[in-house]
């Protein structure tokens, strides 16, 4: 059962939170009448330790995260076949057991519930959990949508505010004409390089955009170079399909808005299919991004037969090579 159990912890926020990924992928889940199942006891920072367990009979099935830390936030998605049928998140608190661990009741389905049917009545019988843990010791966690995104939309703008509190005037006055083919945008010079890291170095830097302000891009389409400075702005971001969401990603990566970056990761978890599985491996394994890799790879553990006799296969063994082999690493082959 383990074979198939990944945890890997990831940093964001410049190392204040501590982001654990955990997946697991039980074969045979619709076959079974028993299951009674726990993961191993895995360790966080500041001696945190957590584990999962699956129970499971004919007409109920539960799936739950048991932790030492009663602040940790669980997000977790239940994928079987080519999509994700149930998205859950940690909103209640924890119940404390007698040996003082904190359990998370993330999953509960009875026999009535639609999920739970579609589960029986799936072909495909390997089952798939993928759960993300923030693991914030000192800070309380903000208000989550069941997608993973804030849903405060005045969250998102702190960093703007800090940026607008910590500057002067004139400096904020300054502007930065950004240039996509014959299209310009124009943005605060402030704002564009207190947010980003990137185009902050670039104009420390003794580059000739420094001189004229205007800054050339070649890789980034003007519609979605207009998303990210209006994330900048506002903190939220419109109606988006996935591939425009992955253009954003790529932005928000290539400029270091890492706000922006970790809302489209959680953007395309629930929306990733064997249709669009190809270019977010891609995607994924281009950026090293450890949660997009997990999550694709747990989605192949569930349609393996189908995925190693597709086409897309055979040309991700001739194009990309390492990324086969980080796939068929993850099975033990």
């Amino acid at each position: 059962m383990d074979k198939y159990c990944r945890h890997r912890k990831i940093i964001y926020n410049s190392g204040r939170s501590y982001y654990y990924f955990f997946t697991w992928s039980i074969p045979e889940v619709s076959m079974t009448t028993k299951l009674e199942v726990t993961s191993y006891l895995f360790e966080m920072p500041n001696e945190t330790k957590y584990f999962a367990s699956l129970s499971g009979s004919e007409d109920k099935i539960t799936f739950t995260i048991s932790s030492t830390n009663e602040r940790l936030k669980c997000f977790v998605s239940m994928i079987i076949g080519s999509k994700t049928i149930l998205l859950s998140n940690s909103t209640d608190a924890p119940v404390r057991s007698d040996a003082g661990w904190y359990k998370h009741n993330l999953i509960t389905l009875s026999s009535e519930d639609e999920v739970f049917k579609k589960l029986r009545q799936n072909p495909n019988s390997t089952l798939a959990f993928i759960c993300k843990m923030i693991n914030r010791p000192n800070v309380s966690v903000k208000s989550i949508a069941t997608n993973g995104t804030s849903t405060d939309g005045l969250y998102n703008l702190r960093p703007l505010a800090a940026v607008l509190g910590n500057s002067s005037e004139s400096s904020l006055k300054e502007k930065v004409v950004l240039k996509v083919d014959e299209e310009t945008q124009t943005v605060s010079k402030a704002v564009l390089c207190g947010l980003s890291p990137v185009f902050a170095k670039m104009f420390e830097n003794d580059m000739r955009e420094v001189n004229n302000n205007v800054v050339t891009i070649t890789d980034i389409k003007m519609n979605v170079l207009k998303i990210l400075i209006s994330f900048l702005y506002t903190g939220k971001l419109p109606d988006c399909d996935v591939d425009m969401i992955c253009e954003l990603y790529y932005a928000a990566d290539k400029y270091d808005v890492a706000e922006l970056r970790q809302i489209c990761v959680d953007l395309i978890i629930p929306q990733i299919s064997m249709e669009n599985m190809h270019c977010v491996m891609k995607l994924a394994f281009a950026h090293d991004d450890e949660l997009l890799k997990s999550t694709v790879t747990a989605l192949i553990a569930t349609n393996i037969e189908t995925w190693l006799s597709s086409d897309d296969w055979k040309n991700l063994i001739d194009d990309e090579p390492k990324i086969a082999a980080e796939v068929l690493n993850f099975f033990d082959f």
